[in-house]
C-alpha cells in the first residue's frame, strides 16, 4: 500500500527545543544570579547570552530533524514562499550566527525598553527568574519558528531530493507556518491594546481616575496596582472582540479560497482539545472574551505584584499593555487557527459558501 503522511502545522515538533532552551536559559539564572538578583546591565548583558544560547539549541535541533526529513523526500509541498527567508544563508552555522545577531538586539532593546519605562534598576531573584522564564519561553518560540521557516523554503527543501526519496503519495499536509509578522494580527492586537488605553481613559473620567483640571487641561491619574485589574477586564474584552473577529474573518477567507483542498483535510481525524469549542463567531466570542477577562486582570495584576510596581504613570502603562498584547496574541491566535481548522468548522463554512446544508 502506497504511505500517507500525516504532516502537521509547525511541520517540526518544536517543543524539544523550547523546553531544552528555557532549561538552561532558567540554570543560568541560578548560577548567575542566585541569590542577589540582577541589575538594569546585568539584564542586557544576559538578554546576549540569551538569544545565542538560544538560537544554537533550537538550530542545532531543528535542522537535523529538517535534514532526515529532507533525505527522506517528505518535506512539505504547501510553503509559504519567502523572498527574503531564501536570502539567509543555507549553512546552519552562518545563518546562526545572523540570528544571533538579529534576535539578539530585539532582545536587548525590548528588555531595555521595558525595564526603563518601568523605572526598575535593580530586580531581585524570585522576580528576576520569573521574568526570565517568561521572556526566554516567547523568544525560543519565536527562533524554533524562524528556523523552521528557513529551511522550508524551495532554495534548500529540494537539494538533494531525488524522485526516488519521494514518497508515492503525500495526502493532508497541512501548510508550514509563516512566522514572520502579519500586518493584520499586528492591527488586531496594537488596535485592542490602543482601545484598551483609549478605554481606561474614559472609564477614568467616570470613576475618578482621570479629571478636566484648571483650564480645560487632561489629567490622567497614574495606574495602580490596585486598579489594574479593571485594565485586565477591559483588556479582555476589547482583544476577545477585535482579534476573534479579524482571525475569524481572515481563516474563513482562506477556507473558501483553498476549496477541495480544505476538503480533503476535513476528512481528517477532529482535534477534541479544540473541536469542542463552539463553530459561530459570536458563540466563541461568548466563550473566550469571558476566560480573556478573567486571565488579563489576574495576570497584569500578578505581573505589578511581582515586579513590586505599586504605581505606573500613563506612559509607563501604554508601553506594558502593548507588550502585553504582542504577548498574548500569540497563544489566542493559535487556538483560534486550532478551532477554524477543525474538521467541522471546515464543512459549515464550505457549506456556507456553496450554499448547501450540512
Amino acid at each position: 500500500m502506497d504511505k500517507i503522511r500525516n504532516v502537521s502545522l509547525p511541520y517540526v515538533n518544536n517543543a524539544k527545543a523550547v523546553f531544552l532552551t528555557i532549561a538552561i536559559n532558567v540554570c543560568v539564572v541560578f548560577v548567575f544570579f542566585w541569590p542577589d538578583g540582577v541589575t538594569f546591565s546585568g539584564v542586557i548583558l544576559d538578554s546576549l547570552i540569551c538569544a545565542a544560547i538560544t538560537v544554537c539549541v533550537n538550530m542545532s535541533i531543528v535542522y537535523s530533524k529538517l535534514k532526515k526529513i529532507r533525505a527522506a523526500g517528505y518535506m512539505p509541498e504547501q510553503v509559504p514562499v519567502s523572498r527574503f527567508m531564501q536570502r539567509l544563508p543555507k549553512n546552519p552555522v552562518a545563518l546562526a550566527l545572523v540570528y544571533i545577531v538579529m534576535f539578539a538586539a530585539g532582545t536587548v532593546g525590548a528588555n531595555a525598553i521595558i525595564l526603563w519605562f518601568c523605572g526598575v534598576e535593580n530586580l531581585n531573584f524570585v522576580p528576576w527568574a520569573a521574568y526570565k522564564l517568561i521572556y526566554s519561553t516567547f523568544l525560543s518560540v519565536i527562533i524554533a519558528e524562524y528556523c523552521i521557516f528557513r529551511y522550508v523554503q524551495p532554495d534548500w527543501a529540494d537539494e538533494k531530493v531525488t524522485a526516488h526519496s519521494k514518497p508515492k503519495i503525500i495526502q493532508h499536509v497541512k501548510p508550514v507556518k509563516n512566522p514572520l509578522p502579519k500586518i493584520s494580527l499586528v492591527a488586531e492586537m496594537y488596535g485592542s491594546a490602543t482601545g484598551c488605553i483609549g478605554m481606561n481613559v474614559i472609564l477614568g473620567s467616570i470613576l475618578g481616575g482621570a479629571a478636566v483640571g484648571e483650564g480645560s487641561v487632561f489629567v490622567i491619574y497614574p495606574t495602580t496596582v490596585e486598579g489594574i485589574p479593571l485594565t485586565g477586564l477591559v483588556f479582555g474584552c476589547i482583544t476577545g472582540i477585535l482579534t476573534i473577529n479579524g482571525v475569524v474573518n481572515g481563516l474563513n477567507a482562506t477556507i473558501r479560497e483553498s476549496g477541495a483542498l480544505m476538503i480533503g483535510d476535513a476528512a481528517t481525524v477532529p482535534d477534541k482539545r479544540f473541536s469542542w469549542m463552539p463553530v459561530s463567531k459570536v458563540k466563541l466570542m461568548l466563550l473566550i472574551c469571558p476566560c480573556l477577562m478573567v486571565f488579563s486582570s489576574i495576570v497584569l495584576w500578578a505581573v505589578m505584584m511581582l515586579f513590586e510596581i505599586s504605581v505606573m504613570n500613563f506612559l509607563q502603562f501604554s508601553v506594558f499593555i502593548i507588550v502585553y498584547a504582542t504577548i498574548i496574541g500569540k497563544p489566542l491566535s493559535y487556538i483560534l487557527v486550532k478551532r477554524c481548522t477543525q474538521p467541522d468548522y471546515i464543512k459549515r463554512i464550505l457549506a456556507m459558501y456553496t450554499g448547501k446544508s450540512d
